[in-house]
């Protein structure tokens, strides 16, 4: 089910970070036996409507909220928005303080999604240290803590 809502090359590269043709359901099997990766899923009205993933770096005592999908018929919501808050309390919950997302500079959508989720675009410089193991030029955001209401 959550393969069908990749539609496109950009989608598969985008969520993926895979080409469209090498998506299928050996990569949940490759992903979810990976240390410290935390496979998750959100549901709607009893629908499957989200999937996503929080990383846990215990040496680095950070969590990155990943691969976040929604499906196509939910997408512009909140959907992806709302997840991602719920994948960033997750982390929180697990223990880690600080909660990070990237994505490629081309994907705006989820840059909007992550920003809209309460995530902050990191300045440069944390960007450009963040990117030195990287194979990719990404744009970082962190989680900025809920507002004490």
């Amino acid at each position: 089910m959550i393969l069908g809502w990749v539609r496109s090359a950009d989608d598969a590269l985008g969520w993926a970070e895979l080409p469209f043709l090498r998506i299928g359901p050996q990569v949940f099997e490759q992903w979810h036996v990976e240390p410290g990766v935390v496979p998750c899923v959100g549901w709607l009205e009893g629908e499957l409507c989200a999937y996503g993933q929080v990383w846990e770096d215990p040496v680095e005592r950070e969590a990155e909220v990943t691969r976040v999908i929604v499906a196509t018929d939910l997408r512009g919501r909140g959907v992806g928005r709302t997840f991602a808050r719920l994948l960033a309390s997750e982390a929180i919950r697990r223990g880690f303080g600080v909660v990070v997302a990237r994505t490629t500079r081309p994907n705006r959508t989820a840059f909007a999604c992550f920003r809209a989720a309460g995530f902050v675009r990191m300045d440069r410089a944390d960007e450009v240290a963040m990117n030195l193991d990287q194979s990719d030029d990404y744009v970082w955001l962190q989680s900025a803590p809920a507002p004490d209401v």
